[in-house]
């Protein structure tokens, strides 16, 4: 019963681990190795600020 018990909570642990490392595995290779218009889902917007006006200046009164 005890054998049976430890042999599961290892082999769930291990395909968990198995699991996670492939999942990161292939996000890394995704990010790193994919073309420009492959990583754009069509959510992704790109901003680009022409002048910042958002600052007060700190003159004299």
């Amino acid at each position: 019963m005890i054998g049976r018990t430890l042999l599961l909570t290892v082999s769930v642990a291990t395909s968990a681990f198995v699991a996670g490392a492939v999942t990161s595995g292939f996000k890394h290779y995704y990010q790193r190795f994919a073309e420009e218009e492959d990583m754009n889902d069509g959510t992704v917007t790109m901003v680009e600020i022409v002048s910042d006006k958002t600052k007060k200046t700190r003159g004299k009164k």
